[in-house]
């Protein structure tokens, strides 16, 4: 039956009578007790796939649950031990800005914890960009537009777009270059305003760029392109072949 082998003698179970029917019946050849209530108390701790259709339930009972609770509770003491460490941390990180930590009481330590970094990490980006040592920008005239070269020193890559789209809005008119070092390597992006993205494309010099810094490819489009790159002391190199190519 079903491709399966039984004896002459075959078990049938069934469950969950109900008027005069049962929700299901069964062939089993398994091992039973009489009554659940012989198991005790029972947890389903884990389920995996073995075959196609076929799935294995991993459970415990009695002594064996018991300790398992008891390990589970002591771990998640543990656990939520050291979160509780890491939020007092950022905290009070956070307080020495004088900004009020967005902590809520009713959201989960992980939520919380995550909330917390990228506050933290917009409050380290906001005092990299005020920092005049830190956010360097030297803009020079090309015939009508601005060639802005900006480096900005322990700013994340990704940071970049948004530092290199503002910057834009700032010339107004012009070519923004931006450079990032951060934990050892290098970051570039290219902005290039509407009104010049027909002359000049964005992925190319990103390219130029990248190249001189150790980097490989880049990409984006002809008004943005962002690359990267591993040698900080080439910066200098890099801007000077794009301002020849701009040129």
């Amino acid at each position: 039956m079903f491709g399966e082998k039984y004896g002459e003698e075959v078990r049938v179970l069934f469950m969950g009578k109900e008027n005069e029917n049962y929700f299901s019946t069964e062939l089993c050849g398994g091992t039973h007790v009489k009554n659940l209530r012989d198991i005790g108390r029972f947890m389903i701790v884990n389920q995996s796939s073995i075959a196609a259709g076929v799935r294995r339930i991993e459970a415990l009972r009695d002594k064996q649950l018991e300790n398992y609770e008891k390990s589970s509770k002591k771990d998640k003491s543990i656990k939520e031990k050291t979160l509780k460490e890491q939020i007092n941390l950022i905290i009070k990180e956070i307080s020495i800005h004088k900004i009020k930590p967005d902590y809520q009481d009713d959201l989960s330590l992980n939520v919380n914890i995550k909330n917390l970094n990228k506050q933290l990490d917009k409050i380290k980006i906001q005092n990299i960009i005020k920092d005049k040592n830190k956010n360097i920008i030297k803009d020079r005239k090309i015939g009508s537009f601005t060639l802005r070269q900006q480096t900005l020193k322990d700013l994340p890559p990704k940071e970049l777009r948004n530092i290199v789209d503002d910057s834009k809005k700032n010339i107004k008119k012009g070519i923004v270059v931006g450079f990032s070092t951060f934990e050892g390597k290098v970051g570039v992006a290219v902005g290039i305003t509407n009104e010049l993205s027909k002359n000049y494309n964005a992925v190319e010099l990103v390219k130029i760029a990248s190249e001189i810094l150790g980097g490989k490819g880049g990409g984006g489009r002809r008004d943005f392109a962002q690359a990267g790159g591993v040698d900080k002391n080439k910066i200098e190199d890099a801007f000077k072949a794009l301002c020849k190519k701009i040129n």
